[in-house]
Order: C-alpha cells, then structure tokens, then sequence
C-alpha cells in the first residue's frame, strides 16, 4: 500500500511540474487567415522566387515569405505562405 502512495505522489508532482513548465513556453505564432504553408526554406531568396513561380503558374494569388527565428542563436527560416482568392 505504501507503494502505491509514493507512486501517486510521484505522478502529481510531475503532471504539476509539467504544467508549470507549459504555462511557461512561449504560445505557438497563428497561421495567417486563408494563408496555407507550402514551406520552410533556410533562404529567403529561394522562398520568393518558388513563391512567384506558383503566382506565375496559377497556383495561388499571392504570397509572402515569413522570416522567424526562435531564438538569439537559433537558425532562422523563412515560412512560404500562399493565398488563393
């Protein structure tokens, strides 16, 4: 029985832990409204040149390439987002 007792706290403390370190992160960044993600390029110059290939074939309206970078040492990227109006 005792066991069992050490077992439960040990879990309650963890689930408590783990929503401590949650509430902590940083919240995910929104997809822009009607955007898709077609994807993630480590070159900006690459992402717009895909991006105004599929607006000159019909693809998609428009397009703009997101840079983000999650952290001061991080590698940043650049998100392809299109939009068909």
């Amino acid at each position: 029985m005792r066991g069992h007792r050490w077992a439960t706290l040990v879990a309650a403390v963890t689930l408590a832990l783990g929503g401590l370190l949650g509430i902590g992160a940083a919240p995910a960044a929104a997809d822009p409204v009607g955007g898709t993600l077609r994807n993630v390029y480590s070159d900006g110059q690459f992402c717009n040149s895909y991006g105004s290939e599929g607006v000159q074939a019909g693809l998609w309206s428009w397009y703009y390439c997101e840079y983000r970078q999650y952290g001061p040492s991080a590698p940043g990227f650049y998100f392809l987002w299109s939009f068909t109006y």
